[in-house]
């Protein structure tokens, strides 16, 4: 197993770290949305909470597969 340099602590930490700015970010999204829209329907507010919450995940991995390939 190579050394990256990294403990296992930090590694988690920064994991969720990067984890909770996620759920922030997506909770602040989803309630702006709504919010605006005025959606009152608890379906609808699933079906956005559903759809961010993807297309959120759809970038997270884009980033990270595009940062894996710029490694040596």
């Amino acid at each position: 197993m190579p050394k990256t340099g990294q403990s296992l602590e930090l590694k988690f930490a920064l994991y969720t770290l990067a984890a909770t700015a996620t759920v922030v970010a997506w909770a602040f999204i989803c309630k702006f949305i709504n919010t605006t829209f005025s959606i009152s329907n608890p379906v609808g507010q699933v079906i956005i909470a559903i759809a961010v919450g993807f297309v959120a995940f759809k970038i997270i991995m884009a980033v990270r597969t595009k940062t894996r390939k710029e490694k040596p």
